[in-house]
C-alpha cells in the first residue's frame, strides 16, 4: 500500500474509533457504537443503515446477561454484512458446512483470538469484573476504550479480502480445524 492510501486508511480506522466513543457518550450500547461507527465512517459500504437495528439486543452482554460483549457482536455483524454469504441456499447442500467451516469461519475466528488477547476476555462479565459497580465511570471509561478500539479492529479485520480470509489459519477451536 502506498504511504497516500495508508495514510487514508489510518484516518478512517481513528474515525471510527472516535465515532465509536461519541456514539457510546451520546447513549447507544456498545454494539450499536461499533457498528453505527462503522457505517458512519463508509466502512460497510453496501449495507443498509436500518440493519444496525439488530444490535440492540447485544449490549451488556446480550441483555445485561453478561455474555459476549457487544462490541465483538458488532464486529461479527459487520464481517458478516460484507463478507457473509448472500445466498447459503445457492451451494448444494452436500457441500454447506464443509464451506463454512473451511473457508467462512476462519475470519470469525481470528475476530474472537483476537479481541480475547487484547481485552482479556471475550464476555461483558469477565471484562467488567474489575469494577465492582456496573454504573460505575470506572467501568464505563473502560468500556469506552474497548468500544474505540473494538470500532478499529472491526476496521482492520473488513480490510482482509475475503480470498485471503479464507486462508487465515485457525486458532483454538472445537472442530479441531488448522
Amino acid at each position: 500500500m502506498n504511504t497516500v492510501n495508508e495514510n487514508k486508511a489510518d484516518e478512517i480506522r481513528e474515525l471510527c474509533g472516535n465515532y465509536a466513543v461519541e456514539n457510546f457518550k451520546n447513549g447507544l450500547n456498545c454494539c450499536e457504537s461499533v457498528y453505527n461507527a462503522l457505517l458512519r465512517a463508509g466502512v460497510l459500504k453496501n449495507v443498509a443503515p436500518e440493519t444496525q437495528a439488530m444490535c440492540i439486543g447485544f449490549g451488556g452482554g446480550i441483555g445485561l446477561s453478561g455474555h459476549t460483549c457487544g462490541a465483538l457482536s458488532a464486529i461479527i455483524m459487520a464481517c458478516g454484512a460484507v463478507y457473509g454469504r448472500p445466498d447459503p441456499w445457492a451451494v448444494p447442500a452436500e457441500e454447506r458446512m464443509a464451506e463454512i467451516a473451511g473457508k467462512y469461519y476462519r475470519r470469525y475466528n481470528r475476530v474472537v483470538h483476537e479481541f480475547e488477547s487484547k481485552f482479556g476476555s471475550t464476555d461483558c462479565a469477565g471484562i467488567s469484573a474489575p469494577y465492582e459497580d456496573w454504573h460505575s465511570v470506572e467501568r464505563r471509561k473502560n468500556c469506552l476504550k474497548l468500544i474505540a478500539n473494538s470500532a478499529k479492529l472491526a476496521y482492520d479485520i473488513l480490510q482482509v479480502p475475503q480470498e485471503e480470509a479464507f486462508q487465515l489459519p485457525y486458532g483454538e477451536n472445537m472442530g479441531g480445524n488448522t
